[in-house]
């Protein structure tokens, strides 16, 4: 009896462990799912494509450093609106922005020196209106091998022939001064002796003038008599329009291609006691703003200069930050502003 009791004990022993057996054998699979245990798992994500991080509000900001601007000269007002657009956005991204332009606009050697200096210095980008691109190559491809992003503002929207620039800001200077020439034939019904105030030799003159002529040339009643220097500047403007107009006295349109040389066109002409003369010229600065509406000026265009620094500091910050360029050309939209609307762009 104890011999039959201990067999069939040993029996149904053997029927638990195997039936536990069976039991581990089944569950196996549930127990390795999809997830990998800690270490594969690690290797896991280390394949798959990273994840943007969440930004906290503050780390928004670039984190500090030196940028630059650098325009060709602070003569024209419009480089100050340029500045007083950038200086904000510069300090809301936690930026310390230095601006530096040589004394005069036709001194292309004093840019590149400021821009090689700025290199030394290593500043995280530089902005920069180039007084001549041809010479301003050399720096910028200095800038590169620095690894110092340049961007280029109130250009004329061209790539340089060398160098690389991250993008380029600013109006469509040949058509802008195209925009003019058309507004002087309606305001002249096609007939007009014109006299061309230039800047200094630069690639702005060059667009300038030759978009304004360009464009005069499909009038058959304009008739270009005299184009001259003024230097950028007011009082040399003032003088080359008084010659003008004692050697041209039938002279009924100046076309500047600045705001500053309009106004000195417009002294010139009070002075000479011609308030007929039709006086356009390329900002949009206040103070011309305010001649046009006085009657001293007719027209300029406005090209929105303060707009221009903003988003020069913006696309400085993206491209410290490595952000590929949305469009390597941004273009400022320009607009004739005279009478009519001269108090709307005021305020």
């Amino acid at each position: 009896m104890n011999k039959l009791l201990r067999t069939k004990t040993i029996t149904i022993l053997l029927l638990l462990v195997i039936l536990v057996s069976l039991t581990a054998c089944g569950t196996q699979p549930t127990t390795v799912s999809n997830t990998p245990a800690p270490s594969q798992q690690s290797a896991v994500e280390s394949e798959a494509p990273a994840q943007p991080k969440a930004v906290e509000p503050e780390a928004e900001k670039s984190g500090g450093g030196e940028i630059a601007l650098v325009p060709p000269g602070m003569t024209s007002p419009y480089y100050d609106a340029l500045v007083k657009g950038a200086r904000p956005v510069a300090e809301e991204l936690g930026y310390k922005l230095t601006v530096l332009s040589p004394e005069k606009e036709s001194d292309a050697a004093g840019q590149v020196k400021i821009v090689e200096d700025l290199i030394t210095k290593k500043v995280k980008a530089i902005g920069l209106c180039s007084i001549n691109d041809d010479s301003i190559v050399s720096a910028v491809k200095k800038a590169n091998e620095a690894g110092i992003p340049v961007i280029f503002f109130n250009s004329s929207l061209k790539e340089l022939s060398a160098g690389e620039i991250y993008c380029y800001i600013g109006f469509e200077e040949v058509p802008g001064a195209k925009k003019m020439a058309e507004y002087v034939s309606n305001v002249k019904n096609g007939q007009a002796n014109v006299a061309i105030i230039e800047g200094l030799p630069s690639t702005y003159t060059t667009a300038r003038k030759g978009g304004f002529s360009e464009k005069a040339a499909e009038y058959p009643g304009f008739k270009i008599v005299d184009s001259q220097t003024g230097e950028w500047e007011r009082e040399k403007a003032m003088n080359v329009a008084t010659n003008m107009l004692q050697a041209h006295p039938e002279i009924d349109v100046f076309f500047a291609c600045s705001d500053e040389m309009g106004l000195g066109a417009s002294k010139a002409c009070q002075a000479a006691g011609r308030s007929d003369i039709v006086i356009v010229s390329v900002d949009g600065n206040p103070n011309a703003l305010e001649a046009i509406m006085k009657g001293e000026m007719t027209a300029t265009l406005g090209v929105n200069p303060k707009l221009t620094g903003e988003i020069t500091i913006q696309e400085m910050d993206n491209a410290i930050k490595g952000i590929p360029a949305a469009s390597k050309i941004i273009k400022i939209d320009t607009v004739v502003i005279d009478k009519s609307n001269a108090e709307q762009f005021m305020n």
